[in-house]
């Protein structure tokens, strides 16, 4: 009568500490093998740990500092591999940055003894740790700053406090994760270069709940932030936050074309491809952000034909600085992007604003700040006819602030 091969049995359990905690992991590992759960070579998959079912075994694990980086290789080679073996360990599977070799607990030699030597090929993996917080670090910082083109403030209050916010704590808590793991192997290695040996019996369950509640809290924001986020860009894409210009009813809280030439009837561009549109947001800080776009044509009162286009920013902001703070974001994006065209323009001396600027950046520009409320407006005038003076325009924008 033939046997069938029993398969192995598996039970997925996860890891009651970071991967960078390597005298918790073993001692966590060699519990977990006195209670029938050996570690398979399956691994670690997705934060995960993979065990086989098995009779409750005494058995040594060992963690070492891989000499290259997780995706270059996914073991120790065959000389590695030959030469732990011969002093009774087997290589098992690989978590991050460390390999894991298993021995029965027979008292045979270990992998190290001396702690020193140790510390070098520690030393390669806090190296990485290090270079991995470096990179993290401005990839978190600098990838969202230049997706909202370097403007912090004005990305900030676009998107809404609330939804920046849980952005900023992702952010904080990444990079945190991140410095927690490379002071941690530099401990550790200080510690074995000065001769000390790991504690292979270390107490895992300690921070085991915190650890792990951690780490739900962390994947929790996480969800919350991107289902924010891609909330956000769905009622983008739907045109939620777009209303046509000719379209808006209530009163606008700055001057636009028809301001400009009192009395004149506004008639938007007809081919489709520049929109008259009204963008609107809102948010704690800024009850009312609103950005136009008018390009068409003008009637005046006397016959005349004025052709062009006007683009506002406008920021009501819950204090005085936050004000000031986007004019000079505008005002230094503009420059940044039009490096080589950008000259500054003169003012009117019976201006009244609190802050203004004037340049040219392809076409003349204005920033004003009355009070909590900023403006950022762009000019083009196309007629032969009639055109009206970057002085006039910019005291009719200011005269609208104060209303």
């Amino acid at each position: 009568m033939s046997s069938k091969t029993q398969e192995p049995a598996y039970a997925w359990r996860f890891p009651p500490c970071p991967g960078y905690d390597v005298e918790a992991t073993e001692s966590w590992l060699q519990e977990m093998a006195a209670q029938g759960l050996v570690l398979s070579t399956e691994g670690f998959f997705a934060g995960f740990a993979c065990f086989e079912k098995s009779e409750p075994r005494r058995l040594r694990y060992r963690l070492e500092a891989a000499p290259k980086k997780f995706l270059d290789e996914d073991g120790p080679n065959e000389e590695e591999r030959s030469l732990s073996e011969a002093y009774g360990w087997q290589y098992i599977a690989r978590r991050g940055d460390f390999l894991i070799y298993a021995g029965e607990d027979d008292g045979s030699v270990e992998l190290h003894t001396d702690p020193r030597v140790q510390a070098i090929s520690m030393n390669l993996v806090r190296g990485r740790a290090r270079g991995s917080l470096f990179s993290f670090v401005l990839w978190l910082v600098l990838y969202p700053l230049a997706l909202g083109n370097f403007m912090p403030l004005a990305a900030f209050l676009t998107i809404g406090t609330p939804v920046s916010l849980l952005g900023n704590a992702v952010v904080l808590w990444s990079v945190g994760s991140s410095a927690a793991s490379y002071l941690s192997l530099r401990r550790l290695w200080k510690r074995l270069r000065s001769g000390e040996s790991l504690d292979h019996r270390k107490n895992w369950q300690q921070r085991a709940r915190w650890y792990r509640g951690s780490l739900a809290a962390y994947f929790l924001l996480c969800f919350v932030f991107l289902g924010c986020l891609l909330a956000l860009w769905n009622a983008d894409a739907r045109g939620d936050f777009t209303e046509p210009y000719t379209d808006w009813q209530e009163k606008l809280p700055f001057a636009t074309l028809e301001d400009f030439f009192p009395g004149a009837v506004f008639t938007p561009r007809g081919d489709g491809l520049l929109e008259s549109e009204v963008d609107v947001h809102s948010d704690i800080l800024a009850p009312q952000i609103l950005s136009i776009h008018q390009t068409g044509s003008l009637k005046l009162p006397d016959g005349r034909t004025f052709t062009g286009g006007l683009t506002v920013d406008y920021y009501e902001t819950a204090a005085p600085w936050m004000a000031r703070e986007l004019a000079r974001e505008y005002e230094w994006y503009d420059k940044r992007r039009h490096y080589d065209s950008f000259e500054s323009l003169p003012l009117p001396d019976s201006l009244e604003a609190d802050y203004a600027s004037a340049y040219s950046a392809i076409f003349p520009t204005v920033v004003l700040v009355q009070g909590n409320r900023m403006v950022h407006a762009s000019l083009y005038q196309t007629s032969n006819h009639v055109n009206i003076s970057l002085a006039d325009w910019t005291i009719i924008l200011a005269e609208s602030l104060k209303g």
